[in-house]
């Protein structure tokens, strides 16, 4: 039989649509499975990587609370810090299986880190099980070398976690180009460029929702770590261009894992929830972010003298939120310890010294009685 040149044509049509219709179904696919890799694991190992260093923390504090202090409690938290650290590690290893640089920062350098301070710390409480309560208290500040020597592994661990999300972004993005490139050869056929127009606006809808999560918090929905760091190094490098002042105040809910252990896990993301509602409230002008666990942070580019003010409405406000912890006392209710800093940085001031000096100051809060602000504003 032989076809006229109207069938042909019609029938040429045809096949473009079919292998433009497959080409285009195929991109939306890889769009949706690079999406799907920033969710399912990008974001968990942030997520994961980012609890090694506070978990290093907390064994810090701990372990300087049962020496000043023996008591059972301190131990039970001690334990269950070092269980939720070895269950890290392992997910870290079974994440990060297509990721060298992550393996091997966890396995060189993390892990004997971690396993070095954690003998310092069984050491100091086998010391103070022992009578020798005098020797741990001499020794009690030497864990905060093993922090110090951490923090630049976080941050390489957090560098190389930006890395994979910018890796699989930028994945998804090239998808997204061959997408509106499907687009533009299919233009001429109405149909398609309708279905892709719709298409390309779910992706990119699902694209921004992926990274707005990938920067909040999901318990109080306000920016987590990985946004402060952002926002923190964006300021900085304000302040030092034009020689403006920079704030930032480090909140930490005072007995926290005491309050959890009373009144379950819920309880404790709702009093976790009203903090952080507070924290907007105070600090309109300034970026709230959850630092981790119980702690948040505050950035300002404010001076001292108003940051201070800040500072001690948001500690009121929420002593006077009246949430009731029995076992916290002599308050018998939540509270909270603020570090502060604010300081005009030189130009070579880095983003560390500014959270460490507000880690002095939050440290200084928590030793003298906790509830109340520890200054180390110049």
């Amino acid at each position: 039989m032989k076809w006229s040149t109207l069938q042909r044509y019609l029938f040429l049509a045809l096949c473009a649509l079919l292998f433009t219709s497959v080409w285009s179904y195929q991109a939306f696919l890889k769009i949706e499975r690079e999406n799907a890799r920033i969710l399912n694991e990008a974001i968990p190992i942030s997520t994961e990587a980012a609890e090694l260093f506070p978990a290093l923390l907390n064994l810090e504090l701990v372990v300087r609370s049962y020496i000043l202090s023996p008591n059972e409690a301190d131990l039970a938290q001690y334990d269950r810090t070092i269980d939720r650290l070895d269950q890290t590690v392992k997910r870290l290893n079974q994440l990060d299986e297509n990721h060298p640089i992550m393996r091997k920062l966890v396995r060189t350098e993390a892990i004997p880190r971690i396993e070095t301070a954690t003998r310092f710390y069984d050491a100091q409480l086998a010391l103070v099980r022992s009578g020798d309560q005098a020797v741990a208290e001499a020794k009690r500040y030497q864990g905060m070398q093993y922090i110090e020597t951490f923090r630049p592994i976080d941050a390489r661990l957090r560098a190389d976690v930006n890395r994979i999300i910018a890796e699989a972004t930028n994945r998804s993005e090239q998808a997204s180009s061959a997408a509106k490139w499907v687009i533009v050869v299919v233009a001429s056929i109405a149909v398609i460029v309708l279905i892709a127009f719709i298409q390309t606006f779910r992706m990119e809808r699902s694209k921004q929702a992926l990274i707005h999560r990938s920067l909040h918090d999901a318990l109080t929905g306000i920016p987590n770590r990985r946004a402060f760091d952002e926002r923190l190094e964006q300021l900085l490098e304000e302040a030092k261009q034009h020689q403006t002042p920079l704030s930032l105040i480090l909140i930490d809910v005072d007995a926290f894992k005491s309050y959890n252990d009373t009144y379950g896990h819920l309880k404790g993301d709702e009093c976790l929830k009203e903090v952080a509602r507070v924290l907007k409230r105070q600090a309109r002008h300034g970026q709230v972010a959850r630092y981790g666990g119980e702690e948040f942070t505050v950035l300002l580019p404010r001076g001292a003298e108003e940051t201070r003010r800040i500072a001690e409405r948001i500690r009121q406000d929420i002593l006077d939120l009246n949430i009731v912890h029995e076992r916290y006392e002599p308050l018998c209710r939540v509270s909270v310890s603020l570090g502060l800093t604010s300081l005009v940085p030189g130009a070579e001031t880095t983003e560390k010294e500014v959270i460490d000096q507000a880690d002095q100051a939050l440290y200084r809060a928590k030793e003298n009685g906790r509830n109340q602000i520890g200054d180390m504003a110049g």
